[in-house]
């Protein structure tokens, strides 16, 4: 089986002939996880771009296709990570968010280095640590209709200034996942943007209009940042792998548990104590947690079983939610915290 390369091809300014006319082509002129420089105006400071930690999940890919392409000077010397290529040329392509047979590539930035996955994200950090730049995206595509939204692991001035760039919504994670955003520093701030879902042109255009203003602004950190709606400790919804998911609009009798297959259109509302999220099926409230950063599972806390009904017990507000029962099973459900009637 096809693996993860463990290193990283390095390209500096690739000529047009090097891109292809679009994001397919330039994936199949790479051929592996790369690394490219472009020098900027002011080649004392130095911004990053990582795309595609995650094969299926194209927005920033185009973008930065696009800007290479157009051959945009950057303010600052700029480098693109272009990371799970193999992964999102693997047939059909962008389908695989990674390769069956693999784990989570963002997941994998954390200790042991045991797998060339692990190895790649850790020559990708290594880099990152010693190019030092002042800011550190990382794009993404949610995998079911949601409003765009930052991440990051604190929501300090530096990571304020940064978010709202790309979203007035910033959600501060505080569970230790393997994720890149778990390396922000203070040399170096990490966000993670998700632009919208992987089909959903408008976050193509967020992607590519956000990405150029983070490539050619002056300055990045030089004004106030806008009010931003923060949530902060996340809890995740998660439910056995070995469980059988569906999402529907009624019951599916051979299921563990059906969502409704209308969740992601809760994704940032204010969902109140009372509401039904789904049917559960044979196993009943069995096999899922409410997990925080801490490692307890408060699931009793804000859901029960309602007349076989997923129901929640507190006023939440839900984001994250998929519609994909792979990634439910293999991730989360969805996450949530906890809202002030």
């Amino acid at each position: 089986m096809q693996q993860t390369p463990n290193k990283l091809e390095v390209r500096h300014s690739p000529s047009t002939a090097d891109l292809g006319d679009n994001h397919i082509e330039f994936l199949h002129r790479l051929k592996a996880p790369t690394w490219i420089t472009v020098d900027g105006k002011d080649r004392s400071r130095t911004r990053a771009i990582v795309t595609l930690l995650h094969g299926n999940e194209p927005s920033g890919l185009k973008a930065v296709h696009t800007i290479l392409r157009e051959r945009l000077v950057p303010a600052t010397n700029l480098i693109i990570v272009v990371a799970a290529v193999n992964t999102a040329l693997h047939p059909p392509i962008l389908s695989h968010r990674f390769l069956p047979w693999e784990e989570d590539f963002n997941r994998c930035f954390k200790e042991p280095c045991n797998t060339s996955q692990r190895q790649l994200a850790a020559e990708i950090e290594s880099r990152l640590t010693d190019a030092a730049p002042e800011a550190i995206v990382d794009t993404h595509n949610t995998s079911a209709h949601s409003e765009p939204f930052a991440v990051a692991v604190n929501d300090h001035l530096s990571t304020q200034q940064i978010s709202q760039m790309f979203s007035h919504k910033l959600v501060v994670i505080d569970q230790h996942l393997g994720t890149l955003i778990e390396k922000t520093s203070d040399v170096s701030p990490v966000v993670t943007v998700e632009f919208g879902g992987l089909m959903d042109p408008s976050a193509d255009q967020l992607a590519f209009e956000s990405l150029v203003s983070f490539v050619t602004k002056q300055h990045l950190f030089n004004t106030e940042p806008a009010p931003l709606h923060i949530l902060h400790h996340p809890i995740r919804l998660e439910i056995d792998e070995s469980s059988e998911i569906h999402y529907s609009s009624s019951v599916q009798d051979d299921a563990d548990l059906t969502i409704v297959n209308t969740i992601d259109q809760l994704n940032f509302q204010t969902v109140k104590a009372g509401t039904n999220i789904g049917w559960l099926g044979r196993t009943g409230l069995d096999g899922m947690r409410a997990v925080n950063a801490q490692g307890d599972n408060l699931f009793h806390e804000f859901f029960h079983d309602v007349s076989g009904f997923l129901t929640t017990k507190q006023q939440l507000t839900i984001f994250m939610a998929t519609t994909d029962p792979y990634i439910a099973r293999k991730d989360c459900l969805l996450y949530f915290t906890p809202t002030a009637p």
